[in-house]
């Protein structure tokens, strides 16, 4: 079976040895959509090929990586699907708590790509409803 293309809301990765990239793609799809879905026994054209020796314990090991890898902390979904007889781990998050990093980085999604945030673009990610930079905005006082 294949599940389609990789979107700036999808991503496909082939293991769970891809972990620490699929943890920067939910924190880049939250900042840039506000929500993430990840497959993981997935190649990148969207082919199922499953994953073995997928348990409970590998889910809270996904699950406790996300926990520590992304700021503000995020709770997502986690289940272990059979997609065609083949077992495939499915991540979705939603958060509307930006910006997200992943392990002290911020990024934002382009396409199906992850891109690393300038301070710039970080703080134009920040700003992006219009409102002022408290920082920038606040007079300094003088004593």
């Amino acid at each position: 079976m294949n599940l389609g293309e990789e979107t700036e809301t999808l991503e496909f990765k082939k293991s769970t040895s891809e972990l620490i990239e699929g943890i920067i793609s939910i924190s880049s799809m939250l900042n840039k959509h506000g929500e993430a879905t990840l497959y993981f026994g997935v190649k990148n054209n969207g082919d199922v090929i499953g994953q073995k020796d997928l348990n409970e314990n590998t889910l809270r090991d996904v699950s406790r990586k996300i926990a520590e890898g992304i700021k503000p902390q995020i709770i997502p979904s986690i289940s272990l699907e059979l997609i065609d007889d083949k077992k495939v781990i499915k991540v979705s998050a939603k958060g509307n708590n930006i910006p997200y990093s992943a392990f002290g980085k911020y990024y934002s999604r382009s396409f199906d790509e992850d891109k690393q945030l300038s301070p710039e673009m970080l703080k134009a990610l920040i700003n992006r409803e219009g409102e002022p930079d408290y920082i920038t905005q606040k007079k300094a006082t003088i004593r």
